[in-house]
């Protein structure tokens, strides 16, 4: 298995996070790993999407699940493993909200997708939740 992922703090809100999280074809103004994105209805388990990658590759992706206010899980199918992303807000104690960004690979193939695109995400994720953060922040 493969696995990457990133928590920071904020003084926004969780439902402004929450509104930057969830709104699909906003995500390329602050994740660098997207030029497009698309969600076919609201987000509910079972809905599908899709991504057009940093490299121009379009790839679908399922919502797997949903806690609203809180958490999100979205992914699909690589050939001999499976992609899932995780999007996390959580209120803490002091009044601030934690957001966590997640990806992991997982089945037969995913130490060669781990080795050929995980490190990428890996790579790109930190920014995207600086980006993230700033965009709540602004709301």
């Amino acid at each position: 298995m493969w696995k990457s992922e990133f928590s920071a703090e904020t003084a926004a809100s969780p439902d402004a996070v929450w509104a930057v999280l969830t709104d699909v074809a906003a995500w390329p103004s602050w994740n660098p790993g997207y030029r497009a994105a698309s969600l076919d209805g609201p987000l509910v388990p079972g809905a599908a999407g899709s991504v057009t990658l940093a490299n121009g590759l379009k790839r679908p992706f399922s919502v797997l699940e949903v806690v609203p206010g809180a958490f999100f899980a979205y992914g699909g199918a690589i050939p001999g493993a499976r992609q899932r992303f995780v999007q996390m807000v959580e209120q803490l104690d002091t009044g601030r909200t934690r957001v966590t960004l997640g990806h992991t690979i997982e089945g037969p193939a995913s130490p060669l997708f781990g080795f050929l695109f995980g490190r990428t995400i890996r790579g790109y994720l930190p920014t995207g939740l600086a980006r993230l953060i700033a965009k709540s922040e602004g709301r």
